[in-house]
């Protein structure tokens, strides 16, 4: 089960790494500790012992796993089936693949890739730019939309985190999960 509040694991096992690219992209629009439940009582439902989740999402059709997202309470169902169908078909590594070849996924953008990247791989430098961190960077008084931007802004945004990351002495895993649990209320510690 996916810990929403404590996400940075570097030493995921490969199915651990399914499951949290799954929650990465289902947990778009939706609460992260409602998402993790659903994604949970999914996986115990649908999931025989050995198989890797891929495995599961594989056996269902694209307009059947659909339905079954909408039974389970999951937003949107309709598009996030369509980018798990597409995910698990993509033969992607999710230990070496890039926020570029994720992106190529349908439903999964820059914030999504850069999530998943961010909180699996120890190195990473990226930033998942969410309403939090944009929100503290209105606080330090920079001209922020409130909802995650597209293409260009995204990453001039992201670069002016990479130098607020530089200057904490903190790896960006730490900088995100630190500004996510200061503007989200969620104050557990590293």
């Amino acid at each position: 089960m996916i810990d929403p509040i404590n996400v940075t694991d570097y030493n995921r096992t490969e199915n651990e790494l399914q499951e949290f690219i799954a929650f990465g992209l289902l947990v778009t629009g939706k609460n992260a500790i409602t998402t993790s439940r659903l994604l949970d009582n999914f996986i115990k439902d649908f999931k025989y012992e050995d198989d890797a989740l891929f495995e599961v999402f594989k056996r269902f059709e694209l307009t059947v796993l659909s339905q079954a997202l909408k039974n389970y309470g999951f937003g949107c169902y309709n598009a996030k089936a369509k980018g798990i169908y597409q995910l698990v078909r993509a033969n992607l590594n999710l230990r070496t693949c890039t926020v570029d070849d994720l992106e190529k996924i349908s439903g999964i953008g820059k914030k999504t890739s850069r999530f998943f990247v961010l909180h699996t791989r120890q190195d990473a430098q990226c930033i998942p730019l969410d309403v939090h961190i944009l929100h503290y960077l209105r606080d330090l008084g920079h001209d922020v939309p409130k909802a995650t931007p597209c293409n260009k802004k995204y990453l001039e945004i992201e670069k002016i985190c990479l130098k607020y990351v530089s200057s904490s002495k903190k790896t960006c895993a730490e900088w995100d999960l630190d500004t996510w649990r200061t503007y989200s209320g969620n104050k557990v510690a590293i």
